[in-house]
């Protein structure tokens, strides 16, 4: 029997980790760990790769490979090189190494990755974040398993969360069956209080374009320009937190956290480093003071700072 190849992707990272949890527990119920499972989070070392999928199984049916988040797929003249020889490294796994590739972003019907994967009889499994009826219908899914009834306005809040996050989402819903004390009602006064109405969207693509794709910075920030909800000032807040949750889980990493929430951060605090991060806050605390002083523009001096941390970050991304 071959042991299957599967290649996960989709834009949301909690249905992506989530299903690769599953998967990784299906596959490794009956390995010893430290000998039947490898994983590589972000990982450039292909000889690694390729060395492990080549091995052959010990005192186990299998082994399970898992690659996380490969960095070859980032794009450029170097990761396109860089993306043919992790497939190369794939192609030379045994029948008995079972592999799972998970890319938390979509990748194109073209991508060279996903061809391969195909080629190799693998499976491609794409993971779309629900949206509309579809995404009425998975929230009300999740809740109805538990004994909590919710009244309307509170479904509408968790349902407005999970368009945005759908971790963000099961965290509020553990929150709220926590408060319920094993009772069957919360009232729509306290849920209310309990779950935080989502911020925009736009302040979640701003943050996950300057760790994630740098060059698109400046196009997220001019989407939220001349928005009345979202001035500097509230531009700056989120960036603000953004960085101290960052810097609290360099202090403590996983405190706590969901898989896919601390495979996120894991991933932004690798990018930018601890201490880049705690400058980036003295300079966004002494933005804000400039602006609220009048010292300067709010909007040319978010745009100048975001543009320089931008910057300092694409550096570092390969060419």
């Amino acid at each position: 029997m071959v042991e299957p190849l599967v290649l996960l992707h989709g834009d949301d990272p909690y249905l992506v980790t989530s299903a690769a949890q599953r998967l990784r527990g299906q596959l490794s119920s009956d390995l010893v760990a430290d000998l039947g499972l490898e994983e590589f989070r972000s990982s450039r070392d292909l000889d690694a790769i390729a060395r492990s999928v080549a091995t052959p199984p010990f005192l186990a049916l299998r082994r399970l490979v898992m690659v996380w988040d490969p960095p070859q797929i980032a794009g450029g003249q170097r990761s396109a090189k860089e993306v043919e020889l992790l497939i190369a490294a794939l192609s030379g796994r045994l029948e008995t190494t079972a592999v799972l590739v998970i890319c938390r972003s979509t990748l194109t019907p073209s991508s060279p990755l996903l061809q391969a994967v195909r080629s190799q009889r693998g499976e491609v499994r794409l993971l779309k974040r629900p949206r509309g009826l579809e995404l009425r219908r998975y929230v009300d899914e999740q809740i109805r398993p538990g004994k909590l009834r919710l009244g309307a306005p509170v479904v509408s809040r968790l349902v407005e969360v999970a368009g945005q996050d759908l971790g963000r989402f099961h965290q509020e819903l553990e929150k709220l069956e926590i408060f319920s004390g094993g009772e069957e009602r919360v009232s729509d006064a306290e849920a209310l209080l309990l779950v935080p109405p989502a911020p925009p969207t736009e302040l979640f693509r701003l943050t996950d374009a300057l760790f994630e794709d740098p060059g698109r910075v400046g196009d997220r920030l001019a989407e939220m320009s001349g928005r009345s909800d979202l001035p500097p000032p509230v531009v700056v807040g989120a960036l603000a937190r953004a960085f101290r949750d960052l810097v609290s889980f360099a202090e403590q990493p996983g405190a706590g956290l969901p898989p896919w929430k601390e495979d996120k951060l894991r991933s932004h605090l690798k990018r930018a480093g601890e201490t880049r991060l705690r400058r980036w806050l003295v300079e966004l605390a002494d933005l804000d003071w400039a602006t609220r002083t009048g010292a300067v523009d709010g909007q040319e001096g978010l745009e100048l700072l975001l543009a320089g941390m931008a910057s300092e970050l694409s550096s570092q991304l390969p060419g």
